[in-house]
């Protein structure tokens, strides 16, 4: 990958920190980091991008607020095969409500 795609990743985990009213920063890491998410509550998230060998896009560690440096999802990470799966690992990361599921159906027909 280039540099244009990190920064539009890092782009659009800013704009999602937006949507989700999280106060905090997605800045670009020193590799193998791509994006550095800081929020303002102390938990941090790093997104990582996965190597060739692996059937997996990026890998997301965190700490969460209050957490001790070392803990489970900062040693151990979270691999996403997808954008979807990387955005729920940094709500997850962060705290952050999934909210209502927005559900789609057909208009009922209009009446004669």
């Amino acid at each position: 990958m280039n540099t244009a795609d990190d920064e539009s990743l890092r782009a659009f985990l800013e704009e999602s920190l937006a949507l989700w009213q999280v106060d905090g920063t997605a800045r670009l890491g020193a590799a193998p980091v791509v994006v550095e998410i800081r929020a303002a509550n102390g938990a941090v998230a790093w997104v990582e991008r996965a190597g060739d060998d692996t059937p997996f896009r990026w890998f997301a560690r965190w700490r969460g607020a209050g957490d001790a440096p070392g803990g489970v999802r900062e040693v151990r990470p979270r691999a996403c095969g997808s954008l979807v799966g990387l955005l729920a690992a940094v709500r997850e990361a962060l705290g952050v409500e999934r909210g209502s599921a927005v559900r789609v159906v057909a208009a009922a027909p209009e009446a004669a």
